[in-house]
């Protein structure tokens, strides 16, 4: 498996970067690139490409530095993550494992505290992206505040109506990236994420879990209330409100 590593970043987490390259470095993943888009003054090389970004532009303007990344990436699978997240030793060995046949993928990812960070996660709400209003769904309000799957939930496409993957940190196929680009109109904090998980919903691509690999945070990130996970017997609620709908 071949992959691109894109680091999006505002010049400020060099300590941080270099972490995160020496963790993919360790994984001896055969065939691979990094590429940084950020003003960061991390050395190029064979590996390692830098795109400088100005920064004046539009301020959080992350989803145009990850449609760079999309057009410039050479391998099949793209790794988006933001400048303070780092591959445990079982990430390149895990995604062996977990096989190529995904379209849009997540995995562990580890808090500094050592709980879940929003990983394999439902957000069964209604977004207002202008004014960043979320309003709970149609589903059980049980929803509204567990929303942690377990690693081992298989998604399909009935499931994955109210399910989001976290900007912070996901797998994706290069030709996905492109075909469906993040919308450039949103910025940092505005749900591009959200936006983003539900148009490829919309269009069949669904999310897959690699219950083998895990990445973790270098630094900590405070959990939103609805970082709980859900019981067996509220996830078979889950399912069944799917299917129903």
């Amino acid at each position: 498996m071949e992959f691109t590593f894109g680091i999006i970043t505002n010049g400020y987490n060099d300590d941080l970067i270099n972490k995160i390259i020496t963790s993919i470095e360790n994984n001896k993943i055969p065939i691979y690139e990094i590429i940084i888009i950020g003003n960061t003054k991390i050395p190029t090389n064979e590996k390692v490409k830098i795109f400088y970004f100005n920064e004046q532009i539009k301020e959080g303007w992350i989803t145009r530095k990850k449609n760079i990344i999309a057009k410039n990436a050479q391998y099949e699978n793209i790794v988006f993550l933001h400048d303070y997240i780092e591959f445990n030793s079982d990430w390149y060995e895990g995604f062996l494992k977990f096989g190529n046949n995904f379209q849009f993928c997540i995995n562990k990812i580890i808090n500094v505290n050592g709980n879940r960070f929003r990983d394999y996660s439902l957000f069964p709400y209604k977004v207002d992206y202008l004014n960043i209003h979320y309003s709970p769904d149609d589903i059980n309000p049980y929803f509204s505040e567990n929303c942690l799957l377990p690693y081992d939930f298989v998604n399909n496409i009935k499931t994955n109506k109210y399910m989001y993957v976290s900007g912070a940190y996901y797998v994706i196929k290069k030709n996905i990236a492109n075909l469906f680009l993040l919308n450039e109109n949103l910025v940092w904090g505005k749900g591009e994420d959200v936006e983003f998980s539900k148009r490829l919903h919309n269009n069949g691509i669904i999310i897959q879990c690699n219950k083998f690999s895990s990445v973790k945070l270098l630094k900590h990130k405070e959990s939103i209330h609805w970082e709980r996970e859900i019981n067996p017997q509220m996830l078979q609620v889950y399912v069944d409100h799917c299917n129903k709908n």
